[in-house]
């Protein structure tokens, strides 16, 4: 049976671990700024790929969601927080500039799952090697390809305009 589009289920073990550990690696990394300098721009892309390429079964839930949100939030006072700190200025732009993006990107997704629905009648999974989606079994559909495509060129777009 399809579950409806807005859902919220109880979490499993997994989806409270997964946030508690990216919560004490965010403060780990933003603690000290200076000392970690290049790790952030490898957070910021990594989380933002993280989520949509492992965590889309799960965000599917509107709990983890919003859970999710929060850290978008975070990411969104940290951005304006760290925008202007000259120990993050590199030739391009700020490091943290990429922080501003998840929201974003957690919007788009929302928007993706809707257009999956739409187009395909279920949810779209992520592409994989052998056509098969590594959490549900599913076979990979050429809008799931097509969706993934949309968020990564969004993202990764987003992320150039921001060090332009």
């Amino acid at each position: 049976m399809r579950k409806p589009f807005i859902f919220f289920e109880k979490l499993k073990e997994w989806e409270i671990i997964v946030p508690l550990l990216y919560g004490i690696l965010t403060f780990l990394i933003f603690n000290n700024v200076e000392e970690a300098g290049s790790f952030i721009s490898m957070y910021v892309i990594l989380s933002q790929l993280f989520l949509y390429l492992f965590l889309y079964v799960s965000l599917r839930n509107f709990t983890t969601y919003l859970i999710w949100c929060a850290f978008a939030l975070i990411h969104a006072v940290l951005y304006f927080k760290l925008k202007d700190n000259p120990a993050l200025q590199m030739y391009r732009g700020n490091e943290a500039s990429g922080l501003i993006n998840t929201i974003i990107l957690l919007v788009l997704f929302q928007l993706l799952r809707f257009f999956s629905f739409k187009i395909q009648g279920r949810e779209f999974v992520a592409p994989s090697k052998n056509g098969i989606d590594l959490f549900e079994n599913k076979s990979v559909t050429y809008a799931d390809y097509t969706i993934c495509l949309i968020y990564m060129i969004v993202g990764f777009g987003l992320y150039a305009y921001e060090l332009k």
